[in-house]
Order: structure tokens, then C-alpha cells, then sequence
């Protein structure tokens, strides 16, 4: 049965209550503190009203709890991007594409930032790997709907839960993403659309 805080806090974070969220996420996470879904929803909570250090450490925690799951990192690599550790963020999105290599989007995030640093190369056969991806692959990655399902289903059977930056590269497809949790954007993924597309990823976690 999912834990009744934490279905309140989603209803919290589709009304952009963030605050209010967070305080149905710390209960969550009193009755499952194993479980890295709830502090990596808390931390994109955190993230979103410009508490970076606090969004930073439940992204840790997010990744010891959850250290196989390539979503951990590439969350984490966003915070840092966004608390100006640029060398972090790319050190953590180069592990997500080694546990996913069929991410996309952590291809293209790991590209921006190595083009921020000056990468030029890198930063170029990164967003290559990224276009191929979707471009061969459009419905490679699941709807985080799922994913998550999917993700449950076998940690179940390891005692713990859970689920998130992989959106689905779907075309003109509603995209729910774990830890953007509950916040639904569409976005179409065509060659037409393909720079609008990249620009909501580089927008990544707000809340709008």
C-alpha cells in the first residue's frame, strides 16, 4: 500500500504547494526513511524554493539508498549544475549513461555541462549520442508512470521502493517524471521540435 504522506504530499506538489509538501514528504520518510523516493521528491521540493543545500543532501541520500538506479545520479548532477559544481554535475551524469546507456536526456545534460566548461568534443558527441537516441529510439524509455510500476514491482522484492531525470521521449506524449513528480508536461519530440524539446530539459526540475 503506498504511504498515505506521501500521496499527500503529490497532491501538494500538483497544486505547487511545495512547502505544504514537504512536510507530508518528512513524515514519508519518518514511517520509510529507506525509501530514496521520498527524499528525492523532497529534494526537488527544496530545489524549487532555492533551498539547494538541503535539495543536495536528500539527493545523497537518495543515491546510498539507491546507488544502481542511473536517475539517482542524474538528479543529483542537475543540484550540483544548479549549485555551480559543474565538475560534479558532469561526474554524475557520466555514471547515469554508464548504468543507463540508452538515457538521452542524461547524454544531452551531460553534454551542456561539459560545453559550460569548455569541452568542446565532449560536449558535441554527447549531444550526437543524445539525438541518435531519440531519433532511433523514440519509445525506448517508458512512461515514468511505468517505470515506476516496473521499479516497484522488482524492489518489492528487496524490501524497499522506487522510481526518478528520465522522462520518455514519446511523441506528443503526456511525460511524468518521478521526482517532477506530478508535474505533467508535454512535449513533442519530432526533428521540428527537437531544440524546443531540449530547452525543457535544460529547464529540468521547475515547477511552473
Amino acid at each position: 500500500m503506498e504511504n498515505k504522506f506521501y500521496i499527500k504530499a503529490l497532491e501538494k506538489i500538483a497544486n505547487k504547494k511545495l512547502a505544504e509538501a514537504i512536510l507530508f514528504l518528512d513524515k514519508a520518510i519518518e514511517e520509510e526513511p529507506n525509501n530514496p523516493i521520498y527524499f528525492s521528491e523532497r529534494g526537488v521540493c527544496y530545489l524549487n524554493l532555492d533551498q539547494t543545500g538541503r535539495a543536495l543532501e536528500d539527493m545523497n541520500q537518495s543515491v546510498k539508498l539507491d546507488p544502481d538506479y542511473s536517475y539517482r545520479y542524474a538528479s543529483r548532477g542537475f543540484v550540483k549544475d544548479r549549485m555551480g559544481d559543474i565538475e560534479g554535475g558532469i561526474a554524475d551524469y557520466e555514471i547515469a549513461v554508464k548504468l543507463d546507456p540508452e538515457d538521452a536526456i542524461a547524454y544531452n545534460n551531460l553534454g551542456m555541462l561539459q560545453e559550460k566548461l569548455g569541452y568542446k568534443k565532449a560536449s558535441e558527441r554527447n549531444f550526437k549520442k543524445a539525438d541518435t537516441l531519440a531519433d532511433e529510439n523514440p519509445n525506448s524509455l517508458p512512461d515514468m508512470s511505468e517505470e515506476m510500476a516496473n521499479k516497484e514491482a522488482d524492489t518489492q522484492k528487496k524490501d524497499s521502493t522506487l522510481p526518478p531525470i528520465n522522462s520518455s521521449l514519446k511523441s506528443v506524449k503526456e511525460v511524468k517524471k518521478d521526482s517532477f513528480g506530478s508535474v505533467f508536461t508535454k512535449i513533442i519530440t519530432d526533428k521540428n521540435t527537437r531544440k524546443d524539446f531540449w530547452k525543457f530539459i535544460k529547464n529540468g526540475f521547475k515547477i511552473k
